[in-house]
């Protein structure tokens, strides 16, 4: 049984990276390097903050409080449901694991203030999104979100870099416009904005105007969860970010999107309504020709970041694949996998950004025998690649196995074999890399061998010594590969998210 609590912890969430981030700005040059550390402890105290509301979470509760009213019975209304709690424990999480990796990984950066100020600024608004009581607060905090996001993927402000801004304004902006229209025509027909009800629109409101804001909810939300076609800004914006941002983009920023269509699916208009349309099953169409698609994309990407990206592309798929198709067990597999995904990209790409600051190698080609200067960090990458592909008990099995069932008892097997050509696919475009690094030899060997065993100097140094990153930048990538291991191995221990999940289903389900 859900009851609503009123608390000050939905607000603190979002009011403590707020403040980090202002103490980060007005921190003088001569305090620079308190300026990773202090986005850090930002991060790990809204995580704190997070983690006080999960025992009472899994009991049941759900922490509300309202801030002002806007305009007449329009309220700035935060409440944390156990739904909204799964996608704000686990952005503090990743966000936590890159400031510290960033500490690393910017060191000899310019414009360092301006990216960590942003970087857990960010944080603040994410935390926003996962609160919102209601449509209007949601969509304050989702513009905020997409428009602070800028500074920190145009960072390295080359050509490439405000080229890839520019179209990622573009795509949003535009994705914006359909979502306020849908929102503003929702409290037309319905006379309200909140998210915590099971539904608050009707079929008596006629079915053309329903299908008409639905398809408006998914162009508006399908922009930030890169639905292909509306998917371009991806592949452009994930490579040129800085590698700890990548993270935060690919594991969070992009899940937001889909968040916001289950958040419609779930609350606006609620799973009887969407079955009676018949808008679900479409969408699970077009998201499978998502899925299959953008890992043939993968395929062909020798640029590491680029192939991760849209790697998360299909991944977004996956979550909203399982909530159009409105059973348990799908409904689960997608509610998780925004975990469960935040863990295994989030450390593809910490181990990226290693790859590259300690290598200066950007294409899977040039990673030749990587593995054995990298040796951690490409451990960390293995494991987190064979979660992706679905390797039992990693967490990216526990997603497909539910999302598996959930197919089975909507009675669709096609999906079920979308998946499974899914994962084939990701094995293709992810043990080439591991191969790679592990079972080729470099440049250096190879000259190394032709010479008839004679090593150089040069040789010794450029095949065989260890490049491994500095702890800052080590330790995130390790924490990451063990949650993908761990939380895949407990999936159905109490505090982990499977426990939260569930209860949020049976809500939006009943």
């Amino acid at each position: 049984m859900l009851k609503e609590v009123n608390s000050i912890l939905p607000v603190l969430a979002v009011l403590i990276p707020m403040l980090f981030s202002a103490l980060i700005f007005l921190l003088g040059e001569k305090h620079s390097r308190w300026w990773g550390w202090l986005s850090f402890i930002g991060s790990a105290s809204t995580l704190s903050i997070l983690l006080l509301m999960l025992p009472g979470s899994l009991k049941g509760t759900i922490f509300k409080i309202y801030l002002m009213m806007i305009v007449p019975d329009v309220w700035m209304f935060l409440r944390v449901d156990q739904f909204g709690l799964v996608l704000g424990i686990s952005a503090a999480t990743l966000w936590t694991l890159a400031s510290l990796h960033s500490i690393g990984y910017m060191k000899g950066e310019h414009a360092l203030k301006r990216y960590f100020s942003f970087l857990i600024l960010c944080l603040a608004w994410t935390a926003g999104v996962a609160a919102s009581g209601n449509l209007f607060t949601y969509l304050i905090f989702y513009e905020l979100f997409s428009i602070t996001t800028y500074p920190l993927i145009v960072h390295e402000e080359t050509p490439e870099a405000l080229a890839a801004g520019k179209k990622y304004m573009i795509y949003i902006l535009v994705g914006s416009s359909f979502l306020l229209f849908a929102i503003i025509y929702t409290y037309f027909l319905s006379g309200t904005l909140t998210l915590s009800k099971p539904g608050i629109l009707l079929l008596t409101y006629g079915r053309t105007p329903l299908l008409i804001l639905f398809w408006c909810y998914m162009l508006g939300f399908g922009v930030k969860a890169a639905v292909m076609p509306l998917h371009g800004w991806v592949p452009d914006a994930h490579p040129i970010a800085p590698a700890p941002f990548s993270a935060i983009l690919s594991g969070i920023m992009v899940a937001v999107g889909a968040f916001g269509i289950m958040r419609t699916v779930f609350n606006v208009f609620g799973a009887t309504l969407v079955r009676e349309l018949g808008t679900g099953i479409i969408m699970a169409y077009i998201v499978s020709f998502t899925i299959v698609v953008s890992s043939l994309f993968a395929l062909d990407q020798d640029n590491l970041k680029r192939r991760l990206a849209y790697s998360t592309i299909g991944q977004m798929g996956y979550i909203i694949l399982g909530t159009v198709l409105l059973t348990t067990c799908s409904v689960w597999g997608a509610m998780v996998h925004i975990a469960n995904h935040a863990f295994m990209k989030g450390t593809l790409f910490l181990c990226a950004g290693n790859i590259i600051k300690q290598t200066g190698k950007h294409n899977i080609s040039e990673m030749r025998g990587i593995g054995k200067k990298l040796p951690l960090t490409m451990a960390a990458f293995t494991v987190a690649a064979l979660g992706m592909i679905g390797t039992p008990p990693l967490v990216g099995f526990i997603s497909k196995w539910y999302l598996c069932l959930g197919s089975l008892d909507a009675n669709e097997v096609i999906f079920v074999v979308v998946l499974l050509i899914s994962s084939l696919l990701g094995a293709a475009y992810f043990l080439p890399i591991v191969y790679t690094a592990f079972f080729q030899k470099s440049r250096e060997e190879v000259s190394i061998e032709a010479d008839g065993g004679h090593v150089t100097a040069a040789a010794e140094t450029g095949g065989r010594k260890s490049l491994e990153a500095p702890k800052v930048m080590i330790i995130p990538v390790l924490l990451g590969a063990a949650g993908v291991f761990f939380v895949g191995l407990f999936a159905e221990v109490k505090y982990f998210p499977l426990s939260l999940i569930k209860i949020a289903a049976s809500f939006f389900l009943k």
